[in-house]
């Protein structure tokens, strides 16, 4: 099951800014899932770049492979 905790981020003004664009612009429903998603996409690239760099390739070569660990571990 999928829980959501609450926290509290700082962000400068300019960031907000610009997620209010994204919101108005219909690209999230709200703010929290343009973090949320922000977020996601952070965690899955980082976890690409170390596990390419662990394995001594591209990160293009295994980049489908880990993108489906990295969903089914943190995501499901």
């Amino acid at each position: 099951m999928f829980f959501i905790k609450l926290i509290s981020v700082n962000l400068p003004e300019s960031y907000l800014k610009v997620l209010e664009i994204f919101v108005a612009d219909g690209r999230f429903p709200n703010r929290s899932e343009a973090i949320r998603v922000a977020i996601r996409d952070l965690i899955k690239t980082e976890y690409l770049i170390e596990e390419s760099v662990k394995r001594n390739v591209s990160p293009g070569l295994i980049e489908s492979e880990i993108a489906n660990e990295v969903e089914e571990k943190l995501f499901t």
